[in-house]
């Protein structure tokens, strides 16, 4: 399973660095890569619009037509992508906060060279269960878009991913992962502590006990 999900996420990178006229001029390409953690889910999405259809996407970032965004009119788009992003935990929502958003200029985007990037987090409220699902669907620009999503791999070695179930546009996905608790390494210290501590005890208590061999004259 760890060697399909890596070539899973090679060819999803391979994707991403291909050059942007690899996808068709009157295609909106949206890559999102979610990130996953024991606290939370980490997103980045990357937008490409084909040249074809840059016209609408540069009227929906550009809001008072001045062919020039402003870090307000690109912070604004990215929280109208978020808004429609599903992202659910074993069937309960997560909110997700925008962190970050470049978004390129208007004469990148009218040659289908631009790529819009946004980067967001979602907390997880009480923790997450020993084996959860995480569904994400993106319901942004349908019309005119086509989708890549993928799981990146978690840097926290008790985080595996175990199944992703895609749809055949790739805009929605299940994700399944297992998450091992972190009870040993909570409990190494004090476990040592107790372990020393008796062993100091114990040779405490030896000595106290101790009567030296004395010799009558």
């Amino acid at each position: 399973m760890r060697s399909a999900f890596a070539a899973a996420t090679a060819g999803f990178l391979l994707v991403l660095s291909a050059s942007p006229s690899a996808h068709r001029l009157d295609e909106y390409l949206q890559a999102a890569r979610v990130t996953l953690a024991r606290t939370g889910v980490a997103l980045e999405i990357d937008l490409m619009p084909g040249a074809s259809v840059a016209a609408g996407i540069i009227a929906l970032v550009d809001g008072d037509g001045d062919s020039s965004i402003s870090p307000l009119e690109a912070e604004s788009y990215g929280r109208d992508v978020l808004a429609d992003i599903v992202l659910e935990l074993d069937g309960r929502p997560i909110a997700l906060t925008l962190v970050h958003v470049e978004v390129p200029s208007v004469d990148e985007m009218r040659h289908g060279i631009g790529t819009i990037q946004l980067q967001a987090i979602g907390n997880i409220e009480g923790g997450v269960s020993r084996r959860p699902q995480l569904h994400f669907r993106n319901n942004h620009h349908a019309g005119a878009s086509v989708y890549l999503v993928n799981a990146l791999m978690p840097s926290d070695a008790g985080i595996s991913v175990v199944d992703q179930t895609r749809d055949a546009r790739q805009r929605d996905v299940r994700i399944e992962y297992s998450v091992s608790p972190l009870w040993p390494k909570h409990l190494y210290w004090p476990i040592f502590g107790l372990v020393v501590g008796g062993w100091w005890l114990m040779r405490a208590h030896g000595s106290a006990n101790y009567q030296p061999l004395t010799t009558n004259q």
